[in-house]
């Protein structure tokens, strides 16, 4: 009986700390947004209010500037964006994301 109860007393716990804790990529809300040349300010269609009901895709793109060599081998940095695209597939805003993704390559 003893370890039922400490057992829920943990589960409690656990469940508490899952629950109240935010991940990491949710408190950087200082992250920077792009617009393309279909400019937003020109276009009402394509207004702060549109872009709401707009799903965002999910890309990654290559971030060149911040390749690195590292023991031989060529490290390749691609950054997540959210791609904000109108219904005829042109790109409004590209806001990036806290996340980022390396491939590494070995330099022959």
């Amino acid at each position: 009986m003893k370890q039922i109860i400490v057992f829920s007393g943990l589960m409690f716990l656990c469940i508490y700390l899952v629950f109240t804790n935010t991940p990491a990529s949710q408190k950087t809300a200082n992250i920077e947004s792009i617009e393309t040349d279909a400019s937003v300010q020109n276009n009402p269609e394509t207004s702060e209010d549109v872009l709401e009901f707009i799903v965002p895709e999910l890309e990654y793109i290559h971030e060149e500037d911040q390749d690195e060599e590292v023991d031989g081998y060529i490290v390749e940095t691609y950054r997540e964006y959210e791609v904000y695209k109108d219904k005829d597939g042109n790109i409004l805003k590209q806001v990036p994301t806290s996340n980022f993704d390396y491939i590494r390559y070995k330099k022959y």
